[in-house]
């Protein structure tokens, strides 16, 4: 547990950093412009890492992350479809988009009852192109200005929480904590799962209906955190391997670092996104970046 101490440390500096610094001076509304980010850099950052690590675990396979599986994507154009039917993103159809991608590319991976890995990461990364592609004719569609399309597809936290939209975000962040809290006591079967699926199966773990839990309650999250900020890539695939490099294989311990150093990453490259260049970059860029020669390098080795 003293491992937590210096993660824990290193989240509460993310957060003075992203509230101190940036291109505008410090003032009322600034500060309350960046502990909004904060607020949403925390919620994004850390569920998506967390999901990253369970999704890692079900399948045993490195590579899979919310964006790699298309579920990031899906959820996007979920959301860009409740955009041009209701004028704003909707947590349902940004949920249901998650799923039916998900669900896609694991039919697609799936062959005589097994399940390829390269298979998956293939289909995931092509249905997320096509999703991406689906979201920018929607969204023209709909007469949409660029920087929302960008916005969505690469993930934003500079939403203002006020006194409109307050109650909602507060009852988006509870949900997700209770989901979180939901698939946390799953941590012991996904140490069984990630040993082998013939393992899980001799101790009695029904593998199909474990993995549609996990599959809708984290289509779900994803969907939750889609209509906030955007799909935002390679957190979830980054993160994870961090948090086994400092806290081993097992969930228990894994699972909730992964949410803190999700957190902490996130708020990172948003402060980066920010003071990079003249104009504020999607936060996803940055993450990219990052995240792109980090999955080439998972991929060879």
């Amino acid at each position: 547990m003293n491992k937590f101490v210096p993660v824990i440390l290193i989240f509460l500096l993310a957060i003075f950093v992203s509230i101190m610094v940036g291109p505008a001076q410090l003032t009322s509304e600034i500060i309350q412009l960046r502990l909004s980010r904060v607020i949403l850099g925390i919620f994004a950052g850390g569920i998506l890492a967390f999901c990253g690590g369970v999704l890692q675990g079900l399948f045993g396979n490195p590579l899979v992350e919310p964006y790699t599986l298309g579920s990031a994507s899906g959820a996007a154009l979920g959301g860009s479809i409740g955009i041009l039917l209701f004028g704003t993103i909707s947590p349902l159809f940004a949920f249901f988009g998650s799923l039916g991608i998900g669900f896609f590319v694991f039919t697609v991976a799936r062959i005589e009852g097994g399940l390829l890995r390269d298979r998956l990461i293939l289909a995931g990364v092509v249905m997320s192109f096509l999703c991406s592609s689906l979201v920018m004719i929607i969204m023209v569609m709909g007469g949409r200005e660029l920087y929302e399309i960008l916005y969505l597809l690469m993930g934003y936290l500079g939403i203002i929480i006020n006194a409109e939209n307050r109650l909602f975000i507060i009852l988006m962040i509870v949900l997700s904590v209770v989901l979180m809290l939901f698939l946390y006591r799953y941590h012991r079967e996904l140490d069984i799962i990630s040993q082998g699926l013939e393992t899980a199966a001799g101790l009695g773990i029904d593998i199909q209906k474990f993995s549609v839990i996990i599959f809708l309650i984290t289509s779900l999250l994803i969907g939750l955190t889609v209509s906030l900020v955007g799909a935002i890539g390679f957190v979830g695939l980054v993160i994870p391997h961090i948090s086994k490099l400092l806290f081993g294989p097992k969930h228990l311990y894994n699972l909730p670092a992964s949410f803190i150093l999700g957190a902490t990453f996130l708020l990172l490259a948003d402060t980066v996104s920010r003071i990079i260049t003249v104009y504020e970059l999607p936060v996803g860029v940055v993450t990219s970046l990052i995240g792109v020669p980090f999955f080439i390098y998972l991929y060879r080795k």
